[in-house]
């Protein structure tokens, strides 16, 4: 039994990073941030260096995954993946780009009523 729980931990590491990346992928290559800032401030009268100055205030000036400019750790440290991914491994959600909300507690706020369904009906499908 405890060879089976192991076995399944050591699997959930390779889904977590798949999980990351491919979310990763989704929100920076196929929306880059300059979309982004551009949404936010507003499509029409916005300037490049307002776009620029939301960039670095949010840490999106940064390359995506590898960091060609500076040397050692710093070349994957320095990196907009590597900052949004160790944070989340932490439970560290941080605050929404748009409206500045803190994001883990938006999501206790919202776990406990569908805890409150899912829980109960878990343990009756037990019986």
């Amino acid at each position: 039994m405890l060879n089976y729980i192991v076995r399944r931990l050591l699997y959930a590491i390779p889904i977590l990073i798949g999980v990351n990346v491919l979310t990763f992928f989704l929100f920076f290559v196929v929306n880059p941030p300059e979309r982004m800032a551009r949404m936010i401030l507003g499509d029409k009268n916005v300037t490049p260096e307002q776009v620029q100055h939301w960039l670095k205030d949010k840490n999106y000036h940064l390359p995506l995954f590898f960091n060609f400019s500076d040397t050692g750790m710093r070349k994957i440290t320095q990196t907009i993946f590597y900052q949004k991914s160790v944070n989340l491994l932490w439970l560290e959600f941080g605050y929404s780009d748009r409206e500045n909300i803190d994001i883990g507690k938006t999501i206790l706020e919202r776990m406990r009523p569908s805890l409150m369904i899912t829980v109960p009906l878990f343990l009756l499908s037990l019986f």
